[in-house]
């Protein structure tokens, strides 16, 4: 059922009538009397010259409307006075048409006898009336006047009262738009496309000035969007302007919550007359005139209660204009907030849908790793045993030969044997650290100490690399609850790494704080930094930039596990030329 209320022919809320001037002039004889004031043609009140309503009686000002149809600004409207305009392209017109085929001066229009008369100012591409070519013509109600590649429709205010008409589209057309509007939602399940078509048709309907499109909270990306009672406003439109944020609040509440409770709509000629809205703050803060929301219900059943379940609401109105829209126009409208709300439900249970598989495809994603890295652990573990029973041997035979005499050649030998041998029980050790969870119990850890600790084991290859290194450690520092050899281990590997990214030297920052009931490290080089495109899979096991026989591709897959067992997080920042950042933060060890 449709809710409609004829324009009252009482005054606004809070105005009243004035007597007529001394001048006797009353009615539409009173229009033009003098460009210094502007006299209502309903009580004869005098007004300053820009006003669009009176201030004595609340009635319109304005006698015509001039619709921008097709070229600069379409759809934009211009209220016409009784008082002359200049039409063209440069600044100082009254309207101002942007298009190139518009002449600085094209045309001037001009009120006088109760009706409007357009003239061609010497215009390069003239001026048309009813695809006549004119110089001078009068204007009748429903002419399209053709101005350079610009289309504009004129449209007379007519009626008692403070009634007014908008020139809506016809109704012929209306069903076209509707057909239009009906195969293209047809076409889409793309939610911001759906709603920008549904708006718009809307709009092209009932020539309003706003409209709004909302849904029910929690229906897409609730928490961008300004709420309105238990729906929020996806979609804003203003005729002829863009819709600045402080516009949302005009949306009347009242509106909008009666009529997606009771599933009909809502429409109302005259809102401060209205004694449902009348008193509403954002009906009278935004001195809105005509008013009409339909609601947006699903034909398909709630679950729960049985009934077509609420979707949202389109809601439009006007500030000009206190007219309701014609019948005609909110048949068609509510017609297309049928097809509309079953649209929009197939966009939103598409978004759902999407969504969900692509949750799914993560989850999958989370579990094909946790698989590798299972496949991998195993292999790491049979391949650091494997590396464990000749090192022994190795080593021993070592120390009987490190015993003997020797000359200084010999012993430079056996001293590298060494080293390699050292660089291979590392190996062995990291493999099995990372193949199996850690054996030792966490402890209060000082972290600047394990930190220090680091270093001076990384010294010779800080040194080697001609890097110069810049310490801030913060003192006092909070312990954190791990194992200290563990994170020995992910410190070194994060240092080593910085040196290996800066060949040639450059500058290594290690840095400790506190915050947030964390501590903080932070190793950060200025090396030529991590590519883009390698970033997401640095931590991965066996992934490496090294070249062949230089690198295991376990150090910072080793960091990442050492981290997340001690409850922290890691993280780096990196760009091209100017370096990585890795930050690392674990819990302050609580008493």
């Amino acid at each position: 059922m449709m809710r409609t209320r004829p324009p009252p022919t009482t005054v606004r809320a809070g105005l009243s009538r004035s007597p007529p001037p001394a001048s006797g002039l009353t009615g539409r004889s009173a229009i033009g009397h003098h460009l210094s004031s502007m006299l209502c043609p309903e009580c004869g009140g005098e007004n300053p010259p820009d006003a669009h309503r009176c201030g004595h009686c609340g009635s319109s000002l304005s006698v015509a409307v001039l619709e921008v149809v097709r070229g600069s600004a379409p759809e934009k409207i211009h209220f016409l006075r009784p008082r002359t305009y200049t039409v063209g392209r440069a600044r100082y017109n009254d309207i101002g048409l942007t298009e190139p085929s518009i002449s600085k001066s094209h045309a001037r229009i001009v009120y006088g006898n109760g009706t409007f008369v357009i003239e061609d100012q010497g215009s390069l591409h003239g001026v048309y009336v009813n695809s006549s070519r004119v110089q001078r013509s009068e204007l009748p109600p429903g002419a399209q006047i053709q101005l350079g590649n610009v289309t504009l429709k004129f449209s007379a205010l007519t009626g008692e009262g403070s009634t007014e008409q908008v020139a809506e589209l016809p109704w012929i057309e209306q069903q076209q738009l509707l057909l239009s509007l009906v195969q293209a939602l047809n076409s889409t399940l793309v939610l911001s496309q759906v709603l920008e078509q549904v708006l718009d048709a809307v709009m092209q309907i009932t020539r309003a000035e706003r409209g709004f499109l909302l849904l029910v909270e929690g229906s897409a990306d609730a928490a961008r969007h300004p709420l309105v009672g238990d729906l929020r406003v996806h979609l804003g439109r203003r005729r002829g302007a863009s819709l600045e944020p402080e516009d949302m609040r005009g949306l009347s509440n009242s509106v909008v919550r009666r009529a997606v409770e009771t599933g009909e709509t809502v429409a109302t000629g005259n809102a401060a007359a209205d004694p449902a809205l009348g008193q509403v703050q954002s009906v009278i803060l935004m001195d809105l005139r005509t008013i009409v929301c339909i609601p947006l219900r699903s034909p398909r059943a709630d679950e729960v209660e049985g009934a077509p379940r609420a979707v949202g609401a389109i809601y439009v109105d006007n500030q000009e204009t206190s007219a309701p829209f014609s019948g005609d126009s909110l048949k068609t409208v509510e017609a297309l907030a049928r097809h509309a709300a079953l649209a929009i439900e197939n966009a939103l249970l598409f978004e759902r849908e999407r969504k969900r598989i692509e949750e799914l495809r993560a989850t999958q994603k989370q579990l094909l790793q946790s698989e590798k890295l299972a496949t991998i652990g195993q292999m790491a573990a049979g391949i650091a045993h494997e590396l464990n029973t000749p090192l022994t041997y190795i080593m021993g035979n070592l120390e009987l030969l490190e015993a003997q005499p020797a000359n200084p050649a010999q012993r430079e030998m056996l001293a590298s044997i060494a080293v390699g041998a050292e660089r291979i029980t590392s190996l062995a050790q990291r493999l099995l650290a990372f193949s199996r969870p850690a054996q030792e119990e966490p402890v209060d850890v000082a972290v600047n100490e394990v930190l220090e600790r680091s270093l001076k084991l990384c010294h010779y290859q800080i040194l080697k690399g001609g890097v110069l290194l810049r310490k801030e450690l913060a003192e006092p520092l909070p312990r954190v609850k791990g194992v200290p050899n563990q994170l020995e281990m992910a410190f070194i590997n994060l240092v080593i790494n910085a040196v290996h990214a800066m060949e040639g030297g450059g500058t290594l920052r290690v840095a400790t704080a506190a915050r947030d009931g964390q501590v903080e490290i932070t190793v950060a080089d200025s090396g030529q930094g991590i590519a883009p495109e390698i970033q997401p899979t640095i931590f991965e096991p066996f992934f490496t930039t090294k070249p062949e026989g230089k690198g295991t591709g376990l150090g910072l897959s080793t960091v990442l596990m050492i981290v997340e067992r001690h409850k922290g997080r890691i993280d780096f920042t990196s760009a091209s030329g100017a370096g990585t950042t890795f930050r690392i933060t674990i819990p302050i060890s609580v008493p």
